[in-house]
């Protein structure tokens, strides 16, 4: 069953890639650029403005090329690397490669997987090696969702599902969610892959995302109340987040750092192409194997724990 555990393990970082780079509506929430309640000075109120319209010239995107790396404590896979494309809008959709340390120490499994996400699934290419155990069918499908819902254990369907409640996040909002910061610094200009960018900088605590300051209303009530729920589960007291973004309002790389109860994560994507087309399909359903049914023909129902820990 180590296979599947560590797939377990790959899927929480794929869920924060979701839960953290792009996912979902991209839609709605106010665009007001006062900057009254975010600190003190001038340079908070250009920075506040500069990067609330890259927040606006993002949120008409649908769509982008990345590249990301999660480091995380290791019962969450450790660090994991992620490539490929992504489309948010009308929903998420994932075509990725995945690679890790979690990945790497199980020969059972490749080095590298083939990830899809479409229609609210995760299926990952396990291989041949897991492809024999199941009559050729080396597809393995996680309905995140569903199996945090159905699980009795918690703490293990929080560990697994990694934020995906938090998933209307795609990049407008994760410049929302600077944007809610008391104040933003602008670190200066930077080179960055050949690209002139700025480099923006903010910490936001559930404290500030508790508190509306309507002047940083770029997030739905309902997004603020789902990011301050996945704050307090995860035991999350606050994310320092760096933006840099180019000329275009255009963010190329984001980065975050936060603690939680399972360790401290550290997160960062690099975007290109917006905009780019994204044709993602499920795999043959013949080729499946659904890890929620697994667990319950294994007799280990849907509570995650056993498997998981």
């Amino acid at each position: 069953m180590r296979p599947i555990r560590t797939a377990a393990l790959g899927a929480a970082g794929v869920a924060l890639l979701a839960a953290t780079a792009a996912c979902s509506d991209s839609g709605s929430g106010s665009t007001s650029t006062d900057s009254s309640g975010q600190g003190d000075g001038t340079s908070v109120r250009a920075a506040f403005d500069a990067v609330a319209a890259a927040a606006e010239t993002t949120r008409e995107t649908t769509s982008a090329r990345f590249e990301a790396v999660m480091r995380s404590p290791q019962s969450a896979g450790g660090e994991l690397e992620m490539s490929g494309a992504m489309s948010w809008d009308p929903e998420l959709a994932m075509d990725i490669t995945m690679t890790g340390e979690g990945l790497a120490a199980d020969p059972a499994i490749p080095e590298e997987i083939a990830v899809v996400w479409v229609d609210d699934v995760m299926y990952m290419n396990m291989g041949a090696g897991f492809g024999g155990d199941f009559q050729g069918r080396d597809w393995l499908a996680l309905d995140l969702t569903a199996l945090a819902e159905e699980s009795g254990d918690e703490a293990a369907a929080d560990a697994l599902s990694f934020g995906l409640d938090e998933a209307g996040q795609d990049p407008a909002q994760q410049l929302a969610l600077l944007l809610q910061s008391p104040e933003i610094e602008v670190v200066g200009e930077e080179s960055l892959d050949g690209v002139e960018v700025t480099h923006y900088q903010g910490t936001i605590s559930v404290e500030d995302a508790m508190e509306r300051n309507g002047s940083a209303d770029f997030l739905t009530e309902e997004e603020r109340e789902e990011l301050i729920d996945v704050m307090e589960q995860q035991g999350i007291e606050s994310y320092d987040i760096d933006v840099w973004v180019d000329d275009n309002d255009f963010p190329v790389r984001i980065h975050q750092t936060y603690d939680t109860s399972a360790g401290p994560v550290e997160y960062e994507v690099r975007y290109s192409d917006f905009g780019t087309d994204v044709e993602v399909a499920a795999p043959p359903a013949g080729s499946v194997v659904d890890f929620g049914e697994l667990l319950r023909e294994l007799g280990e129902g849907t509570g995650l724990g056993a498997d998981l820990g």
